[in-house]
């Protein structure tokens, strides 16, 4: 799983500039202004405009010209860092750090894994009843929030993507953290670019918290900076399930469209579709497994002891 997911952090630099050079200049600019301003005179328009005037002619606009481009820099790298933080807890396992959200998550799913059997009973045991289906049908997608399998990973996304390697491993037999980067060379380049967006988005979207978090450290100061900081922080989590939910279903895609083409590559020649048997030996030929014997040779006991009996 890791594999594929540290892709998620890499940006080229024009790329890098595009997405972040706005946000960095709107939360520098908001910082400025919860400066100049303070939290007496939160929302003094004219006390801002006479200390902007005061810096807009001669030098003094070029050194601030400077020292707010310098400080959107500083911003930028800081939040890509941090956002890479955030993309890096999407892998963490349960041990560790992780154990107690794992073990708190763990125990939520079992509740309503258990609501969700006890409604698919009733829907067994009467299915005509429509409101039956209903609950189901709800309680199932209860569920599915809090994982579609039983959770192992202190968070939604590492279980969302552990999610598509299990089907992937089920299916077809292979091993996507090893498949992946061998599929990535042997993608059409529609399906790379569309890969390399939904990447992208992932990457914005695990900087929203911590935007939302950064203006909440200024709202400390100045009580407007508040409002877009509860904002990012309210609407992060949906924007991270809904990207990353894409990002799965596209790599699980890629799998289910192109491996076949990557045992092809290997040498296996297949005509039909990748059966797990025939998955597990292209994992094994990604992972350098040397092929066991089917029928290993068992030492001769009986030759044993003859020989011993002919030293002595």
């Amino acid at each position: 799983m890791n594999a594929f997911l540290t892709e998620l952090g890499k940006n080229l630099a024009g790329r890098w500039a595009a997405a972040l050079a706005l946000p960095a200049a709107v939360f520098v600019a908001v910082a400025v202004v919860a400066v100049v301003l303070g939290p007496s005179h939160a929302l003094d328009i004219v006390l801002l405009q006479t200390r902007v005037m005061a810096v807009s002619t001669g030098p003094a606009l070029v050194w601030t010209g400077a020292g707010f481009l310098a400080a959107t820099a500083v911003v930028g790298l800081v939040v890509t860092a941090l956002g890479d933080v955030v993309i890096a807890t999407w892998g963490a396992t349960s041990m560790g750090l992780g154990r107690p959200f794992t073990a708190l998550r763990h125990r939520r799913w079992q509740r309503a894994a258990a609501k969700a059997d006890i409604a698919v009973k009733e829907v067994l045991a009467a299915p005509d009843n429509r409101q039956a289906k209903v609950k189901a049908r709800r309680a199932v997608l209860r569920r599915n929030a809090i994982s579609e399998i039983e959770p192992n990973c202190p968070t939604w996304a590492g279980d969302r993507l552990r999610a598509v390697a299990e089907r992937v491993r089920r299916g077809t037999g292979l091993d996507l953290t090893t498949t992946w980067p061998r599929l990535w060379l042997v993608l059409p380049d529609a399906a790379r670019a569309e890969m390399t967006t939904i990447q992208e988005r992932c990457a914005s979207t695990a900087r929203t918290p911590v935007w939302g978090l950064a203006y909440l450290v200024v709202g400390a100061y100045w009580w407007p900076a508040l409002v877009p900081g509860l904002w990012l922080l309210s609407v992060s989590r949906r924007r991270i399930r809904r990207s990353l939910g894409v990002y799965a279903d596209l790599v699980e895609s890629s799998v289910d469209l192109h491996s076949r083409d990557v045992a092809n590559q290997l040498g296996f020649e297949l005509t039909g579709r990748l059966t797990p048997e025939i998955g597990k030996q292209v994992t094994d030929v990604f992972e350098k497994r040397q092929p066991q014997p089917a029928n290993p040779i068992q030492p001769d006991n009986k030759s044993r002891s003859s020989k011993k009996t002919t030293r002595q």
